[in-house]
């Protein structure tokens, strides 16, 4: 099994394989271990998770935000994820643990025609808003929180009788998509080489990434590096960073007490100066703005 780096809770994104039962060709099952353990990692399989214990950070693409019991989402094929236990978790005199219930399907259990036909629409559009993950939020949660809970009791058949209910709700009540419109997954971890440029992102986005340092991580000369990574994200590699940088930022903002210095460290950058520039830039408003503004909203 493997088990998060403890010095910056940040790890690869990792192929996870999922194992299915041959008299069954979806997972529903049951987590449950002092803190969670899977790191940054995808899988073909989509997959809606609930949790019912514990707390921490959860990273869907480029989207980073706190999590709480009850936090339930429904991600995509391949769509990279993790949901970081707090430190608190990891302390040695902790008795706490970490629950959760989950259901990983490919989208061929619903069969090849059974899936286009039209009382089906909204099943389709919920799992192709999937690909960037969707947090559910409206009054029908509860509905979907009570199904899963005994959902592992049921029959096979019942379970999947019951899966199509369930994203039915989801997708006629309130949700949230999470990642952004640019982050293309899809491109990303087909190609093996941009997988291992993601990794070594997300392992020292927190410190200065050069793009000399990313080049050569992954054998290319920096001319190459530019020109790859511009096609597979049509971004550059310092916007790529900045905005995966800056989405944390606001999560920082917006769930902890942090001063906006504190936080930009806390990002990577080593300015503050220039933090406040990129923030203003990717979002429009300096931090404190930004601050001000969500506090006013929530009043």
């Amino acid at each position: 099994m493997s088990y998060i780096h403890r010095e910056n809770n940040v790890s690869y994104a990792e192929f996870e394989k999922v194992e299915v039962s041959q008299s069954v060709s979806f997972k529903v099952g049951k987590y449950e271990s002092a803190f969670f353990e899977r790191p940054w990692h995808y899988h073909p399989e989509f997959e809606l998770l609930l949790i019912t214990k514990g707390h921490g950070m959860r990273m869907v693409g480029d989207h980073f935000e706190k999590f709480e019991e009850g936090d339930l989402v429904l991600l995509g094929a391949n769509l990279p994820h993790a949901w970081i236990s707090d430190q608190s978790y990891l302390q040695p005199n902790n008795d706490e643990t970490c629950e959760s219930i989950y259901i990983q399907f490919k989208k061929s259990v619903f069969g090849t025609n059974f899936i286009e036909i039209p009382e089906l629409k909204s099943i389709r559009t919920i799992l192709h808003k999937s690909e960037r993950g969707v947090k559910v939020t409206g009054k029908d949660k509860e509905y979907i929180v009570s199904v899963m809970t005994n959902m592992i009791y049921q029959k096979p058949i019942e379970q999947l009788l019951l899966l199509i209910k369930m994203l039915d709700v989801i997708y006629n009540t309130e949700y949230e998509v999470l990642a952004s419109g640019h982050y293309h997954q899809r491109q990303i971890f087909k190609n093996d080489k941009m997988t291992k440029v993601h990794n070594y992102i997300m392992r020292s986005f927190k410190e200065e990434i050069t793009i000399e340092s990313c080049a050569s991580d992954v054998d290319m000369t920096v001319t190459s590096f530019c020109r790859f990574f511009k096609k597979h994200t049509n971004v550059t590699f310092s916007v790529y960073v900045n905005y995966l940088r800056i989405n944390l930022a606001q999560k920082y903002i917006l769930n902890t007490e942090m001063p906006i210095k504190e936080i930009a460290f806390e990002c990577g950058f080593v300015s503050i100066a220039y933090f406040n520039q990129v923030f203003k830039k990717l979002t429009g408003v300096s931090p404190l703005v930004f601050k001000k503004k969500q506090l006013r909203s929530t009043q």
